[in-house]
């Protein structure tokens, strides 16, 4: 994980150090290491990604010609 469960905050990884607490809020890892609690999807107040645009619609075809008037 690269940001803190509790706080959401951005946390470095350092080369082959587990972290036990968050730097910043001082939550403890270890639930969340253990599996007895699940980590969040996103941090809190994180906006939801937005929808895919649909597939263009093709134009209308055109009408059919009229004929010439005398």
């Amino acid at each position: 994980m690269n940001k803190c469960p509790e706080c959401g905050k951005t946390i470095q990884m350092m080369a082959g150090v587990t972290l036990k607490a968050c730097p910043f809020c001082k939550a403890d890892f270890s639930p969340y290491i253990n599996g007895e609690k699940p980590l969040p999807n996103a941090a809190p107040g994180a906006p939801a990604a937005p929808a895919a645009p649909g597939a263009p619609k093709a134009p209308a075809a055109p009408g059919a010609p009229k004929p010439p008037t005398a």
